[in-house]
C-alpha cells in the first residue's frame, strides 16, 4: 500500500511540476513577444488598489484601453510602488498589448515576466519534478532481516 501511495504522490509531483514549468516559460515567451511585436495604446487609470499583508504589500493598477479596431478593455496589474505612487485615477498610461490577444496587456515597463523569475521557478519546479520522478520510478528493495553475530546464516 505504501508503494502505491508513493507512486501516486510521485506522479502528482511530476504532473504539477512539469505543467507549472510549461506555464512559466509560456508566460515568459508571451510577454517577450508582446515586448517585441505587441501594439501600443493610450490607456487611462481607472483606480488604484493597495493590498496589504503582514509580510508583503501589493500595488495594483486598474486601467482601461481600447485596442486598434476593438472594444474597450479593463485590466488589473501589479505594478511597482514608485509608479503606483505617481499615478492618479484619470491619468494617461501607455499600454502594451498582444496583437492576437489584447486581453494580455500591461502598462509600459511593468508586469513583464522576467527571465530571472522564470529561471527561479524553473529550478524549484525542476526539483519538484525530479523528486516526483524518484518517487514514481524508484525501486523498492525489501529490508533484509538482521542477523545476530555468531548465529547461523538463515540460508544454511
Amino acid at each position: 500500500m505504501a508503494l502505491f501511495a508513493a507512486r501516486i504522490l510521485g506522479a502528482t509531483f511530476v504532473v504539477l511540476g512539469a505543467s507549472m514549468l510549461v506555464l512559466t516559460w509560456g508566460s515568459y515567451r508571451r510577454d517577450m513577444g508582446i515586448l517585441r511585436e505587441g501594439l501600443h495604446a493610450q490607456g487611462t487609470v481607472v483606480k488604484k488598489e493597495f493590498l496589504s499583508a503582514p509580510d508583503d504589500s501589493d500595488y495594483v493598477l486598474v486601467y482601461a484601453f481600447t485596442p486598434e479596431g476593438g472594444t474597450r478593455q479593463e485590466h488589473r496589474r501589479h505594478i511597482s510602488s514608485e509608479l503606483w505612487k505617481r499615478l492618479r485615477p484619470g491619468d494617461r498610461v501607455q499600454v502594451r498589448y498582444g496583437l492576437s490577444d489584447p486581453r494580455r496587456s500591461f502598462p509600459e515597463g511593468q508586469g513583464v515576466t522576467s527571465l530571472g523569475l522564470a529561471l527561479f521557478f524553473s529550478v524549484i519546479l525542476g526539483l519538484l519534478t525530479l523528486l516526483g520522478l524518484v518517487a514514481l520510478l524508484g525501486k523498492v528493495v525489501p529490508e533484509s532481516p538482521q542477523v545476530a553475530p555468531g548465529s547461523p546464516h538463515p540460508s544454511s
